[in-house]
């Protein structure tokens, strides 16, 4: 189960549940006559007119119509009429955020909040103002999400770590001098739980003779590879002796 206080929908759910909000009348949808008054809708009954069970989609259509010129109109600094427009978006997006999150491994709350942001910023974009529907506002809404996921599968290769151990010595004790060859090699940060943190896992690799080279590279028992690399076993013993210290000046370094 996700957690609620991470998740950009949850918040814009909250907000309508107050009775006090969804209970404003915030929405005037014309009739068509030239002399009737427009119906006056509030945040539930709009939520209602798009999908309730007698919803009508011709009057559905005129509905969102209005509450996108709602929305864009809202200069307010609360933002009700953006607010009541990412509201009745979420129930056509929340399939495509678990699609997303499923198949892409991306995290819901990014997914969520990048969704958030295509909508906000399709409702303020005043260029194209005129012809936005709810079709094209959802469109820009999942382009995004799908968007970030791939972008996040994407892993960037950089040589800092390989940097750092180049020109540092590095140390180990005995026990992770004795760890496989694999588990030695590959590092991964994993996302922290909570809201805040590292947006996806980080993962590296450093190559077996940069650690080699600082003395923390240790084969198993039978020394088969060490024999290969032209270390002899005496050395073998020393290099393990000498695990757990620190040396008076960096590899390389000697005056």
């Amino acid at each position: 189960m996700h957690r609620l206080h991470g998740s950009a929908f949850a918040s814009v759910r909250r907000h309508f549940d107050d009775p006090r909000t969804s209970d404003a009348v915030l929405v005037l949808v014309p009739t068509g006559a030239d002399e009737a008054d427009p119906i006056r809708l509030t945040a539930a009954e709009t939520h209602e007119a798009l999908y309730g069970p007698d919803s009508d989609p011709r009057f559905a259509t005129a509905v969102w119509k209005e509450v996108i010129r709602t929305a864009q109109s809202d200069l307010t600094p609360d933002g009700t009429g953006k607010l009541l427009a990412i509201w009745l978006a979420l129930p056509r997006l929340t399939g495509t955020v678990h699609k997303v999150c499923t198949r892409l491994r991306a995290d819901r709350s990014d997914v969520e909040g990048e969704m958030v942001l295509a909508l906000l910023e399709k409702l303020a974009d005043q260029d194209g103002a005129s012809c936005l529907t709810e079709s094209s506002l959802l469109h820009a809404a999942r382009a995004r999400a799908r968007h970030l996921a791939r972008e996040g599968l994407r892993e960037l290769p950089s040589a800092e770590i390989e940097r750092i151990t180049e020109g540092r010595t590095l140390t180990a004790s005995a026990e992770e001098a004795d760890a496989s060859v694999a588990e030695s090699l590959d590092v991964q940060v994993d996302r922290p739980d909570g809201p805040d943190g590292l947006c996806a896992p980080l993962r590296f690799r450093v190559r077996p003779e940069h650690l080699r080279r600082q003395g923390i590279f240790i084969d198993p028992d039978d020394g088969s590879q060490d024999r290969a690399a032209g270390h002899s076993p005496e050395k073998r013993r020393r290099r393990r002796r000498r695990a757990g210290t620190r040396p008076a000046r960096p590899a390389g370094r000697q005056g």
